[in-house]
């Protein structure tokens, strides 16, 4: 029995592809005759794996396994000192680069981008593009004799009425709109970062009027942010300026970019109905707790008129007891 397994080994090492098993799928690539199977057991047969569209009716991620790698247009790779049109450059060629790629569907050869002379692809490294030469260094690309079609596009959106796809604005070729973050200028990419944004071929028309005051977005989180120009859009003249982000002791918000204070003017009435109408509207808001005027309620307490808010002890100024302002602080 102890011999039954290296003799076994042997015959398997030995049997030739066009020999397998008819289990197995046939297929092409540029005239090298393969079957269909796992890339690991393709090389257990001294095969050679080729990714790509040739084995439709097999599992997947099973690849052609050929013989030998089958012959790319010699134009598609070179190095500096190689003859090209030599009779060894597909033995070369086999040496630098053994493994096979795709690119978008188009078969290819995975080399240094420096030494590929055709089309040298990276992939995008996403689902819908994955990287074509995943195992290798970053400058080891799909290398194809023809140009693979465009990758996918982003995600789809709008601004103001023109069609574009979310991109960081550094990357955008064309025009990057943010909008403005208000109901009449909603954000054009609300679930992406602050940089951002909807990258057009042609520009959109102009803004419609934004509000007086403007909320700096310097480290402010986009939900607050929405938030605040929402609780102005609702409280128009009410508020004169508007903070978030600062560096302040002990337990603040604001450090995270998750409080705003909505500057009124000293002991304005405007402060009052400013404070209740943010409370009337907490949950939507994600708002943790507001204040005005020494008084602080929380989220989760019963809604009731500002007088009847829990008082805070006196912190010595009107900014300090929150009379020139009121301040809103947020959930992440």
């Amino acid at each position: 029995m102890r011999y039954l397994i290296p003799l076994f080994t042997l015959t398997a090492t030995c049997t030739p592809l066009s020999a397998k098993s008819k289990r197995w799928e046939q297929c092409s690539v540029k005239g090298e005759e393969g079957h269909c199977m796992p890339p690991v057991e393709c090389k257990a047969w001294s095969g050679v794996p080729i990714a790509g569209d040739w084995c439709k009716h097999s599992p997947n991620g099973w690849q052609c396994c050929t013989a030998q790698l089958p012959s790319f247009h010699a134009s598609i790779a070179g190095e500096d000192g190689v003859d090209d049109g030599n009779d060894d450059y597909s033995n070369s060629l086999a040496k630098r680069a053994p493994r096979s790629c795709n690119a978008r569907g188009v078969p290819g050869i995975c080399i240094k981008k420096s030494a590929c002379k055709g089309i040298a692809t990276p992939g995008a490294g996403t689902p819908e593009d994955p990287w074509t030469c995943p195992w290798d260094p970053n400058d080891v690309m799909c290398c194809t004799d023809k140009a693979p079609p465009p990758p996918p596009a982003g995600r789809k959106c709008n601004a103001r009425g023109v069609p574009g796809v979310c991109k960081k604005k550094s990357a955008c070729r064309g025009t990057a709109t943010p909008g403005a973050g208000t109901p009449s200028d909603p954000w054009t990419c609300p679930h992406d970062p602050n940089d951002v944004m909807c990258c057009t071929d042609k520009k959109p028309p102009p803004p419609p009027a934004g509000p007086s005051v403007r909320i700096p977005e310097y480290r402010c989180k986009r939900h607050v942010i929405d938030a605040g120009y929402k609780i102005m859009g609702a409280n128009p003249g009410k508020v004169r300026s508007v903070g978030c982000y600062g560096k302040r002791s002990g337990k603040s918000e604001h450090p995270i970019g998750l409080a705003l204070d909505l500057m009124t003017g000293a002991l304005s009435p405007n402060g009052q109905p400013l404070a209740e109408w943010v409370m009337f509207h907490a949950i939507e808001l994600k708002v943790k707790y507001a204040i005005w005027g020494q008084r602080i309620w929380e989220a989760g307490e019963s809604v009731r008129g500002w007088a009847q808010w829990e008082k805070m002890e006196d912190r010595g100024g009107l900014t300090a007891n929150h009379w020139d302002h009121v301040h809103v602080s947020f959930r992440p």
